[in-house]
C-alpha cells in the first residue's frame, strides 16, 4: 500500500447539539503506522462489515464532495484544501440531524493497484487510537465495533467511469444516512446490476475452491430458490444468507469474497430475474431459443468446449416427434 496523504480532522458532536470542529494544522508526516492503519482498516473494510456498493448523485452542486474530490484529482487544490473543504462541509451536513454524534474523520488517499480516497469516522470508543496529537497511536487494534462509518472511493474505477465506484461500510449500526448525503452517494447499484455480480461471485468462487459438479449445481439451486423467494415478496436478497447456503459450516468465506472490489457484491440489495439462470442455463435470439435446467448439465445435455458442440440426448417424445417430421415446434398438425 502507498499512501500519498493522511489527516485526521475532530468533529465532536453529542445528540441534540451542533457540531464542534477542531481542524488539523497541516497533514500528517508520514509513518511506518499509517500504513499499518490502513491496511487493518482495509482488512477490516471488507472482510468484517459487508460493504454496500454505488455512485455518485448526479446532482454535484447538491452533493458538492465530488466537486473537492475532483479538484484534488486534477491537483487543483492540495490534499489538506481537500479535506478541510470536505470536513466543513460534513459539519453542515451532520448539524441538520439533531440525533447524529460526531468522531475522528480520517481522510487518507492511498494506492493499491487501484488509486483510493477513503474517509473513515472513528467513534468516542475507539478514541485512545487517535493521540493528543491528532495522530495514529503507535499502538492499537483496529476492531470493526470501532469503526464507526466508512467510505472508499475507487478513484480509479471513477475516472475510467466504471458503473460503480463508491462504497459504505459500518461498524455495529447502519450506515448512516446523513455520512452517504455528506459524501452524495444516494444512487445505489440498480438490481440487475448487483444480481449480474452476485452471480459471477457465486460461479467463480464454487470454481476456485473445487466443488463438484452435482455440488455446485445444488447450491446453485438452493440459491436461485431464496433469492427467487425474496423477490415474490419484495424484500432485499441477503448476501450473508447467501453465504450460509454456499458454505454452512464457514458462512464468513464467500461473503468476504464477494464483498471485495472485484466483485463489488453489496450485503443487501434488491434481486433481478436474470438470477434465474442460476438454476437454468438458458439463450435467447431471433432465430434460436435453449433452456434447460442446470442439472441436466452431464446427464442428458452435454457440452464440448473443444468442438464448440451441444448435444441432447433422451429428447422427450414430443420434441422428437417434431423434429422426426421436420416441422418447426408448433405446426404438428399441419404435417396431418
Amino acid at each position: 500500500m502507498d499512501i500519498k496523504g493522511i489527516i485526521i480532522h475532530k468533529l465532536e458532536k453529542e445528540s441534540g447539539y451542533n457540531a464542534k470542529l477542531t481542524k488539523a494544522k497541516t497533514a500528517l508526516t508520514l509513518k511506518e503506522v499509517h500504513e499499518k492503519f490502513m491496511t487493518e482498516v482495509k482488512d477490516v473494510y471488507y472482510k468484517k462489515s459487508n460493504p454496500i456498493y454505488g455512485v455518485f448523485d448526479g446532482a454535484k452542486n447538491s452533493f458538492p464532495y465530488q466537486i473537492y474530490l475532483d479538484s484534488y484529482l486534477k491537483a487543483e487544490m492540495t490534499f489538506y484544501d481537500f479535506t478541510v473543504k470536505a470536513i466543513e462541509h460534513f459539519e453542515k451536513v451532520i448539524n441538520k440531524i439533531s440525533q447524529a454524534t460526531g468522531g475522528n474523520v480520517i481522510f487518507c488517499h492511498f494506492k493499491t493497484t487501484e488509486d483510493f480516497l477513503a474517509v473513515i469516522m472513528l467513534n468516542a470508543r475507539g478514541g485512545y487510537m487517535v493521540d493528543e496529537n491528532m495522530d495514529i497511536a503507535e499502538n492499537f487494534r483496529l476492531d470493526i465495533e470501532k469503526l464507526d462509518v466508512a467510505n472508499f472511493s475507487n478513484c480509479t474505477k471513477w475516472n475510467n467511469n466504471e458503473d460503480v465506484y463508491l462504497s459504505f461500510t459500518r461498524g455495529k449500526k447502519v450506515v448512516s444516512n446523513y455520512f452517504k448525503e455528506f459524501i452524495g452517494c444516494t444512487d445505489y447499484t440498480s438490481a440487475k446490476e448487483s444480481s449480474e455480480k452476485l452471480k459471477r461471485a457465486l460461479v467463480d468462487f464454487l470454481l476456485k475452491t473445487g466443488v463438484g459438479k452435482d455440488e455446485m449445481e445444488k447450491i446453485k439451486n438452493e440459491v436461485s430458490i431464496y433469492c427467487d423467494k425474496r423477490m415474490k415478496t419484495k424484500e432485499d436478497i441477503s448476501l450473508s444468507f447467501i453465504s450460509s447456503i454456499v458454505n454452512h459450516d464457514q458462512p464468513e468465506l464467500f461473503r468476504e469474497f464477494a464483498a471485495t472490489e472485484e466483485y463489488q457484491v453489496s450485503e443487501a440489495f434488491k434481486g433481478h430475474s436474470i438470477l434465474k439462470n442460476l438454476k437454468y442455463y438458458a439463450y435467447d435470439s431471433k432465430d434460436l431459443k435453449i433452456v434447460f435446467d442446470g442439472k441436466l448439465l452431464g446427464k442428458t445435455v452435454f457440452f464440448d468446449q473443444r468442438t464448440n458442440q451441444l448435444l441432447f440426448k433422451e429428447l422427450p417424445e414430443k420434441l422428437r416427434n417434431q423434429l422426426s417430421r421436420q416441422q418447426p415446434a408448433g405446426d404438428e398438425n399441419d404435417a396431418q
